[in-house]
């Protein structure tokens, strides 16, 4: 069984205490398929690298991690860039540089061209669902559709990433009916303008799919699945010192999808899954969001090291 990613693969350039920038490699998908591979699930990305060095050292990354990058041209253009601060509270803000980058140079041809013969989820959101993206987007998800393939979505909203702010949000929106498993923050939400209430919003759009799962994560108050069958909570893990939250959705998702496909759930009809499983999964997503926030930038963990948080805790 093989996951295929498609998004951003950027630098984040974070500042440090000393006011400084450093360049770390990120972009959401990008960090998913890193989450995959350390989790022991087999992953392919599929969006294009720049031929610029950044674009190398991304490539380079993903190869040392296990995750399979199908042998394609690489882009003249450049790879994105973003600038990020963080707050007393470790939350991060980013500014985004995404006009003429590398990982959107790549049609629905190449695309298809490069998808696994294996392949049981195409895993794709943030930035590649942005307006300009989205006819692409449409007809991979028909073709997963097609193909009996799950699609999954984190929705992970960034206001800068478009300039046309409302088309951006429509057209996320408008992606959830063909989506069978999506993730979304309490932010995400908020930024979506739907409700007040972040878990009053999660239903809502949970009934705009139609069908499948909403995972709505909520930082240090855990994360809730919305299903056919009902609505499944888990609490965050305590951590003693986060060091910041980048990447804690990505980790999360990751550890999530990896966990169903380890419990046989992939291929089933959701409804039908023991929700006592699906509990368990996203419970292992929490312990694994929590050990990234202990780490500096995006870190996911392997299995090893959830299993071990998980039962040190206690719970």
């Amino acid at each position: 069984m093989t996951i295929a990613v498609l998004g951003e693969a950027l630098i984040d350039f974070i500042v440090g205490d000393d006011g400084a920038y450093r360049p770390h490699p990120g972009g959401s998908p990008y960090n998913v398929a890193i989450g995959l591979a350390r989790q022991g699930v087999e992953v392919s990305y599929l969006s294009p690298f720049s031929d610029d060095t950044f674009g190398e050292q991304l490539r380079v990354s993903l190869l040392k991690e296990g995750v399979v990058v199908p042998d394609s041209r690489r882009s003249l253009w450049p790879t994105s860039l973003a600038l990020v601060t963080i707050d007393k509270d470790g939350l991060p803000t980013y500014r985004l540089y995404r006009e003429g980058i590398a990982d959107k140079d790549a049609s629905f041809e190449e695309i298809e061209a490069s998808l696994p013969d294996d392949l049981r989820v195409f895993h794709t959101g943030s930035l590649a669902i942005t307006p300009s993206q989205l006819p692409k987007i449409r007809k991979l998800f028909d073709l997963m559709h097609a193909r009996s393939v799950v699609v999954s979505v984190d929705i992970n909203i960034r206001l800068r990433a478009s300039v046309d702010e409302e088309a951006y949000l429509d057209g996320v929106r408008s992606l959830l009916s063909q989506a069978d498993i999506v993730k979304a923050s309490d932010e995400d939400l908020a930024a979506l303008r739907l409700h007040d209430d972040a878990r009053r919003s999660a239903e809502m759009l949970f009934d705009e799919m139609g069908s499948g799962m909403l995972v709505l994560t909520e930082g240090q108050g855990g994360a809730l699945l919305y299903t056919e069958s009902g609505v499944i909570e888990k609490n965050a893990y305590p951590i003693a010192k986060v060091e910041d939250t980048v990447g804690a959705g990505d980790t999360f998702h990751a550890a999530f999808l990896a966990s169903l496909c380890r419990s046989g759930t992939i291929g089933k009809s959701f409804r039908d899954v023991d929700p006592a499983m699906l509990g368990d999964a996203l419970d292992f997503a929490c312990a694994a969001a929590a050990i990234n926030v202990s780490r500096v930038g995006c870190s996911p963990p392997t299995r090893a090291e959830v299993d071990t948080f998980v039962e040190s805790a206690g719970r």
